[in-house]
């Protein structure tokens, strides 16, 4: 099985096949705003949980496929951290 570990980047498979790759900071942004769709997308909480322990589960288990609601809501809070204007 082929390894996409590399240190300072978190990377997820997602459900249509697409590897997504992110920095650290990043990746801590997209768990945050999974919490915050939590109470409108199905499967956010747990594409959170996955996305925040990915590295180390990759390297114990292998690589995790993201289900098609996780992929959905990683997808949307990407959207949303990467066009985020809302005031601090």
């Amino acid at each position: 099985m082929e390894s996409h570990f590399k240190p300072g980047r978190v990377t997820v498979r997602l459900h249509d096949g697409d590897l997504v790759a992110l920095a650290i900071d990043e990746a801590e942004q997209v768990v945050d705003e999974l919490w915050l769709l939590s109470s409108r997308m199905k499967g956010a909480v747990t594409a959170a949980a996955k996305l925040k322990c990915t590295s180390m589960w990759t390297f114990l288990h292998g690589e995790d496929v993201l289900t098609e609601p996780e992929s959905a809501a990683v997808r949307e809070a990407l959207r949303q951290v990467r066009t985020d204007d809302r005031p601090e």
